[in-house]
Protein backbone atom coordinates (compact mmCIF):
# COMPACT_ATOMS: atom_id res chain seq x y z
CA UNK A 1 0.00 0.00 0.00
CA UNK A 2 1.57 3.40 -1.18
CA UNK A 3 1.13 6.62 1.54
CA UNK A 4 -1.24 7.62 -0.99
CA UNK A 5 -3.76 5.01 -0.58
CA UNK A 6 -3.57 5.48 2.85
CA UNK A 7 -4.59 8.87 2.84
CA UNK A 8 -7.43 7.50 0.81
CA UNK A 9 -8.72 5.43 3.41
CA UNK A 10 -7.73 7.72 6.23
CA UNK A 11 -10.44 10.21 3.88
CA UNK A 12 -12.91 7.56 3.80
CA UNK A 13 -12.83 6.83 7.28
CA UNK A 14 -13.55 10.20 8.27
CA UNK A 15 -16.49 10.18 5.86
CA UNK A 16 -18.04 7.11 7.46
CA UNK A 17 -17.99 8.52 10.76
CA UNK A 18 -19.85 11.38 9.73
CA UNK A 19 -22.20 9.37 7.09
CA UNK A 20 -22.97 6.69 9.92
CA UNK A 21 -22.73 8.90 13.03
CA UNK A 22 -22.32 7.15 16.59
CA UNK A 23 -24.67 7.29 19.61
CA UNK A 24 -22.21 8.51 21.60
CA UNK A 25 -18.61 7.85 22.88
CA UNK A 26 -16.98 5.99 25.05
CA UNK A 27 -14.01 7.32 27.08
CA UNK A 28 -11.10 4.96 28.81
CA UNK A 29 -8.39 5.70 30.12
CA UNK A 30 -4.71 7.44 28.48
CA UNK A 31 -7.44 9.35 26.56
CA UNK A 32 -8.67 6.56 24.42
CA UNK A 33 -12.56 7.65 22.61
CA UNK A 34 -14.62 4.46 21.37
CA UNK A 35 -17.34 5.20 18.95
CA UNK A 36 -20.43 3.49 21.04
CA UNK A 37 -23.39 1.60 19.06
CA UNK A 38 -25.85 1.47 21.51
CA UNK A 39 -29.48 -1.01 20.69
CA UNK A 40 -31.47 1.03 23.20
CA UNK A 41 -31.40 4.11 20.79
CA UNK A 42 -32.32 1.45 17.92
CA UNK A 43 -35.71 1.00 19.89
CA UNK A 44 -34.21 -2.21 21.35
CA UNK A 45 -35.56 -3.16 24.75
CA UNK A 46 -33.05 -3.00 27.48
CA UNK A 47 -32.89 -6.76 27.97
CA UNK A 48 -31.54 -7.39 24.96
CA UNK A 49 -28.25 -5.20 25.26
CA UNK A 50 -26.71 -8.23 26.66
CA UNK A 51 -23.78 -8.16 24.63
CA UNK A 52 -20.98 -5.91 23.73
CA UNK A 53 -19.40 -6.13 20.01
CA UNK A 54 -16.37 -5.29 19.91
CA UNK A 55 -15.80 -4.47 15.99
CA UNK A 56 -12.13 -4.96 14.38
CA UNK A 57 -12.03 -4.14 10.78
CA UNK A 58 -9.49 -5.33 8.00
CA UNK A 59 -6.96 -3.70 6.32
CA UNK A 60 -4.10 -6.00 6.77
CA UNK A 61 -2.59 -4.02 9.84
CA UNK A 62 -1.76 -1.05 7.33
CA UNK A 63 -5.17 0.78 7.69
CA UNK A 64 -8.29 0.10 9.31
CA UNK A 65 -10.95 -0.51 6.50
CA UNK A 66 -14.03 2.15 6.96
CA UNK A 67 -16.41 -0.46 5.03
CA UNK A 68 -16.13 -2.59 8.19
CA UNK A 69 -16.33 0.10 10.97
CA UNK A 70 -19.33 2.02 11.83
CA UNK A 71 -21.77 0.92 9.70
CA UNK A 72 -21.10 -2.75 11.12
CA UNK A 73 -21.50 -1.40 14.82
CA UNK A 74 -24.97 0.08 13.64
CA UNK A 75 -26.10 -3.43 12.30
CA UNK A 76 -25.27 -4.80 15.44
CA UNK A 77 -26.59 -2.33 17.89
CA UNK A 78 -30.21 -2.63 15.32
CA UNK A 79 -29.69 -6.06 15.99
CA UNK A 80 -30.20 -5.61 20.02
CA UNK A 81 -26.05 -5.87 20.33
CA UNK A 82 -23.99 -2.59 21.76
CA UNK A 83 -21.56 -2.19 19.60
CA UNK A 84 -17.87 -0.17 20.51
CA UNK A 85 -15.19 0.15 17.23
CA UNK A 86 -11.63 -0.20 17.97
CA UNK A 87 -9.13 1.72 15.92
CA UNK A 88 -6.33 -0.35 16.91
CA UNK A 89 -2.78 1.15 15.75
CA UNK A 90 -1.83 0.56 11.81
CA UNK A 91 1.57 0.49 10.12
CA UNK A 92 2.59 1.17 6.23
CA UNK A 93 4.61 -2.92 5.39
CA UNK A 94 7.63 -1.08 4.43
CA UNK A 95 7.51 0.44 7.88
CA UNK A 96 6.69 -2.35 9.59
CA UNK A 97 8.66 -5.17 8.41
CA UNK A 98 12.06 -3.91 9.15
CA UNK A 99 10.98 -5.25 12.97
CA UNK A 100 8.90 -2.81 14.01
CA UNK A 101 5.83 -4.51 13.46
CA UNK A 102 2.61 -3.17 15.42
CA UNK A 103 1.86 -7.01 16.90
CA UNK A 104 1.95 -6.15 20.39
CA UNK A 105 0.62 -2.86 20.23
CA UNK A 106 -2.46 -3.46 18.99
CA UNK A 107 -2.90 -6.75 20.91
CA UNK A 108 -2.40 -4.20 24.01
CA UNK A 109 -4.90 -2.05 22.98
CA UNK A 110 -7.65 -4.74 22.91
CA UNK A 111 -7.05 -6.11 25.75
CA UNK A 112 -6.86 -2.96 27.96
CA UNK A 113 -10.18 -2.28 26.54
CA UNK A 114 -11.77 -5.43 27.60
CA UNK A 115 -9.84 -5.11 30.63
CA UNK A 116 -11.51 -1.68 31.70
CA UNK A 117 -14.90 -2.85 30.31
CA UNK A 118 -14.98 -5.52 32.67
CA UNK A 119 -13.30 -3.67 35.70
CA UNK A 120 -14.94 -0.36 35.74
CA UNK A 121 -19.05 -0.88 36.21
CA UNK A 122 -19.15 2.75 35.41
CA UNK A 123 -18.90 2.56 32.11
CA UNK A 124 -22.24 0.48 32.20
CA UNK A 125 -20.73 -2.80 30.59
CA UNK A 126 -19.22 -4.83 33.21
CA UNK A 127 -21.94 -7.89 33.24
CA UNK A 128 -22.20 -7.67 29.41
CA UNK A 129 -20.81 -10.43 27.55
CA UNK A 130 -17.56 -9.39 24.84
CA UNK A 131 -17.82 -10.49 21.35
CA UNK A 132 -15.30 -9.81 19.13
CA UNK A 133 -15.79 -8.95 15.11
CA UNK A 134 -12.85 -9.08 13.41
CA UNK A 135 -12.86 -8.71 9.41
CA UNK A 136 -9.51 -10.59 7.25
CA UNK A 137 -6.69 -8.85 9.49
CA UNK A 138 -9.13 -7.59 12.14
CA UNK A 139 -9.72 -11.56 12.45
CA UNK A 140 -6.69 -12.40 12.92
CA UNK A 141 -6.68 -9.88 16.04
CA UNK A 142 -9.76 -11.32 17.24
CA UNK A 143 -8.30 -14.28 16.76
CA UNK A 144 -5.13 -13.50 18.75
CA UNK A 145 -6.62 -11.92 21.63
CA UNK A 146 -9.10 -15.13 22.08
CA UNK A 147 -6.05 -17.68 21.87
CA UNK A 148 -3.24 -15.68 23.64
CA UNK A 149 -5.48 -13.73 26.01
CA UNK A 150 -3.45 -15.46 28.62
CA UNK A 151 -0.04 -15.19 27.21
CA UNK A 152 2.69 -13.50 28.23
CA UNK A 153 2.52 -10.92 26.21
CA UNK A 154 -0.57 -9.30 27.63
CA UNK A 155 0.53 -10.85 31.61
CA UNK A 156 1.16 -7.17 32.53
CA UNK A 157 -2.88 -6.42 32.08
CA UNK A 158 -3.93 -9.22 34.32
CA UNK A 159 -3.92 -13.16 34.44
CA UNK A 160 -5.99 -15.40 33.92
CA UNK A 161 -9.42 -14.73 32.04
CA UNK A 162 -9.99 -11.39 32.64
CA UNK A 163 -8.88 -11.05 28.83
CA UNK A 164 -10.80 -13.85 27.22
CA UNK A 165 -13.70 -12.53 25.32
CA UNK A 166 -16.83 -14.71 25.21
CA UNK A 167 -17.21 -14.90 21.97
CA UNK A 168 -15.70 -14.20 18.59
CA UNK A 169 -17.19 -13.80 14.87
CA UNK A 170 -14.38 -14.10 12.52
CA UNK A 171 -15.35 -12.56 8.98
CA UNK A 172 -12.62 -13.90 5.75
CA UNK A 173 -9.83 -13.78 8.66
CA UNK A 174 -6.23 -14.21 8.26
CA UNK A 175 -5.22 -16.95 10.88
CA UNK A 176 -2.49 -19.32 9.32
CA UNK A 177 1.25 -18.87 9.00
CA UNK A 178 1.43 -21.95 6.68
CA UNK A 179 3.14 -20.92 3.53
CA UNK A 180 0.06 -21.89 1.06
CA UNK A 181 -1.89 -19.66 3.20
CA UNK A 182 -0.52 -17.08 5.01
CA UNK A 183 -1.54 -13.48 4.19
CA UNK A 184 2.16 -11.70 4.00
CA UNK A 185 0.76 -8.02 4.58
CA UNK A 186 -0.72 -8.77 7.65
CA UNK A 187 1.73 -11.28 9.43
CA UNK A 188 4.77 -8.80 8.06
CA UNK A 189 2.98 -5.92 9.76
CA UNK A 190 2.06 -7.63 12.92
CA UNK A 191 5.51 -9.07 13.07
CA UNK A 192 7.46 -6.68 11.69
CA UNK A 193 9.58 -9.82 9.56
CA UNK A 194 9.27 -11.15 6.59
CA UNK A 195 10.62 -14.27 7.50
CA UNK A 196 7.70 -16.87 7.79
CA UNK A 197 9.28 -18.79 10.78
CA UNK A 198 8.94 -15.33 12.68
CA UNK A 199 4.66 -15.64 11.73
CA UNK A 200 4.95 -18.75 13.62
CA UNK A 201 3.90 -17.60 17.04
CA UNK A 202 0.98 -15.84 16.03
CA UNK A 203 -1.14 -18.52 13.46
CA UNK A 204 -4.05 -18.83 15.34
CA UNK A 205 -5.07 -22.44 14.99
CA UNK A 206 -1.96 -23.36 16.44
CA UNK A 207 -3.03 -21.63 19.57
CA UNK A 208 -6.29 -23.15 20.02
CA UNK A 209 -7.10 -25.03 23.57
CA UNK A 210 -10.16 -26.38 25.10
CA UNK A 211 -10.98 -22.67 26.06
CA UNK A 212 -10.93 -21.09 23.34
CA UNK A 213 -14.24 -19.40 23.22
CA UNK A 214 -17.28 -20.18 20.39
CA UNK A 215 -16.64 -18.53 17.22
CA UNK A 216 -18.61 -18.25 14.55
CA UNK A 217 -16.72 -18.05 10.65
CA UNK A 218 -17.59 -17.11 7.55
CA UNK A 219 -15.46 -16.74 4.45
CA UNK A 220 -16.02 -17.24 0.65
CA UNK A 221 -14.91 -20.04 -1.39
CA UNK A 222 -13.44 -17.42 -4.36
CA UNK A 223 -11.86 -15.12 -1.71
CA UNK A 224 -8.81 -13.83 -4.01
CA UNK A 225 -7.29 -11.81 -0.86
CA UNK A 226 -7.52 -14.50 1.93
CA UNK A 227 -7.61 -18.01 1.43
CA UNK A 228 -10.50 -19.79 2.56
CA UNK A 229 -7.98 -22.09 4.08
CA UNK A 230 -7.19 -19.89 6.76
CA UNK A 231 -11.18 -20.55 8.30
CA UNK A 232 -11.07 -23.93 7.39
CA UNK A 233 -7.86 -24.64 9.75
CA UNK A 234 -9.06 -22.78 12.47
CA UNK A 235 -12.52 -24.23 12.46
CA UNK A 236 -10.69 -27.96 12.30
CA UNK A 237 -8.76 -26.67 15.21
CA UNK A 238 -11.60 -25.28 17.44
CA UNK A 239 -13.61 -28.47 16.49
CA UNK A 240 -10.47 -31.05 17.51
CA UNK A 241 -10.80 -29.07 20.86
CA UNK A 242 -14.27 -29.51 21.66
CA UNK A 243 -14.74 -25.40 20.85
CA UNK A 244 -17.95 -24.52 19.84
CA UNK A 245 -18.03 -23.32 15.81
CA UNK A 246 -20.08 -22.57 13.18
CA UNK A 247 -18.54 -22.39 9.85
CA UNK A 248 -19.97 -21.21 6.60
CA UNK A 249 -18.00 -21.21 3.34
CA UNK A 250 -19.96 -19.49 0.93
CA UNK A 251 -19.72 -20.87 -2.85
CA UNK A 252 -18.70 -16.97 -4.49
CA UNK A 253 -17.97 -13.61 -3.42
CA UNK A 254 -14.49 -11.61 -3.10
CA UNK A 255 -12.53 -10.36 -0.46
CA UNK A 256 -13.89 -7.65 1.82
CA UNK A 257 -17.50 -8.04 1.32
CA UNK A 258 -18.55 -6.85 5.19
CA UNK A 259 -22.22 -6.70 5.48
CA UNK A 260 -22.85 -7.62 1.77
CA UNK A 261 -25.51 -4.75 2.10
CA UNK A 262 -25.69 -1.13 0.02
CA UNK A 263 -25.85 0.70 3.27
CA UNK A 264 -21.92 0.07 3.59
CA UNK A 265 -21.29 2.59 1.13
CA UNK A 266 -23.35 4.40 -1.95
CA UNK A 267 -22.49 2.06 -5.34
CA UNK A 268 -20.74 -0.89 -3.19
CA UNK A 269 -19.54 -3.51 -5.21
CA UNK A 270 -20.59 -6.45 -2.67
CA UNK A 271 -24.34 -6.19 -2.49
CA UNK A 272 -25.65 -9.72 -2.33
CA UNK A 273 -28.73 -10.97 -0.22
CA UNK A 274 -26.73 -14.21 -0.53
CA UNK A 275 -23.93 -13.25 1.13
CA UNK A 276 -25.57 -10.88 3.67
CA UNK A 277 -27.20 -14.13 5.32
CA UNK A 278 -24.08 -14.40 7.36
CA UNK A 279 -24.99 -11.34 10.03
CA UNK A 280 -28.37 -12.79 11.16
CA UNK A 281 -26.16 -16.49 11.48
CA UNK A 282 -23.73 -14.70 13.40
CA UNK A 283 -26.29 -13.35 15.54
CA UNK A 284 -28.23 -16.61 16.10
CA UNK A 285 -25.11 -18.54 16.78
CA UNK A 286 -24.04 -15.77 19.49
CA UNK A 287 -27.33 -15.94 21.19
CA UNK A 288 -26.95 -19.62 21.19
CA UNK A 289 -23.78 -20.20 22.42
CA UNK A 290 -22.35 -17.19 24.44
CA UNK A 291 -24.03 -17.51 27.61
Amino acid sequence: MTPEEQKFYAEKLEWMRTAVPSDGTLELSAGRKLDLFLACAQGKPQAATKYLVLVLPGGGYEFCSYREENIVGRFFARAGFDALVIDYPVRLYEEAVPGKGVGLEVMHVVGSVIKELRTRPELGFSEHKIVLCGFSAGGHLAATMATRYDSEELSDLGSGTLLRPDGVILSYPVISSDPKLAHAVTFGCFTGSADPQDWVRYSCERNVTADTPPMFIWHTATDEGVAVGNSLVMAQALWQHGCPCELHIFARGPHGGSLAREEVEPGFSVVDDYLAQWFDQAITFVRTFVH
